[in-house]
């Protein structure tokens, strides 16, 4: 559907029996859920873009006696390009399945690690939340630009990941869902619980989506940016 703006991304990082790992240390968050948000204490500034493809899969006509008589119904495969400001750095090893070692290092592991992701978005008119929903998937990083800064210019690199996205049980064995918070039926807890279950984030008496906390921050921008101390 037509959408407005991106408000949040979801993420959490999942056992193979697609619940969600709820501890700090192997896993994202306490609650099992992380906010990329804008807050510059927790580390984050938000992303920009979280562009998904293969939605559908490329249906083929059959012909049969010079017409034709039917179309094929490929599944779908989806993709979720993500480009961000800035993800906390130790969410995004996590989330890419690196293990950190004594030194302080993170590397990859020879097995890679599952996450679901929630894209939190709005509608047009109502600007109700919107929310395309992936069970179960692979967060890869396929390339790192580092480029000089100049003595007239700062030179900034995106995060930019790529989450692959996998047949998930909860979805009826299909690999997204869809959500919108003004449809019959809707209950965002139930929604983060079939996505991240055995989360807390989002609960019938607490709903981490409304924490302020998720939003701008006070901690010291480099290079004399603007917005320091602004809470932006």
């Amino acid at each position: 559907m037509a959408n407005v703006g991106l408000k949040m991304l979801y993420v959490g990082i999942k056992n193979e029996d697609g619940t969600v790992l709820t501890d700090a240390t192997t896993g994202v968050s306490a609650d099992g859920v992380y906010a990329i948000d804008t807050n510059k204490s927790h580390m984050n500034l938000g992303a920009q873009t979280a562009n998904i493809s293969n939605l559908s899969g490329n249906p083929v006509k059959i012909s049969g006696n010079n017409e034709v008589v039917d179309v094929t119904n490929p599944p779908s495969s989806p993709s979720v390009a993500i480009t961000a400001n800035l993800i906390n750095p130790e969410v995004k090893q996590k989330i890419l399945g690196r293990k950190l070692l004594d030194s302080g290092i993170w590397v990859d592991q020879d097995k890679p690690v599952y996450a679901g992701l929630i894209i939190e978005t709005q509608s047009p008119i109502t600007l109700e939340s919107v929310f395309y929903c992936f069970g179960m998937g692979e967060f890869t990083e396929t390339t790192q630009n580092v480029q000089t800064n100049t003595d007239t210019a700062e030179t900034r690199e995106s995060d930019t990941l790529t989450f692959t996205s996998m047949n998930y049980n909860k979805f009826n064995g299909k690999n997204y869902a869809f959500a919108r918070a003004g449809a019959d039926g809707f209950d965002k807890s139930k929604l983060f619980d079939t996505v991240f279950p055995g989360q807390t984030f989002v609960t019938a008496s607490h709903d981490g989506t409304s924490d302020a906390s998720l939003h701008g921050g006070t901690a010291t921008a480099p290079h004399g940016s603007s917005d320091i101390g602004t809470g932006k």
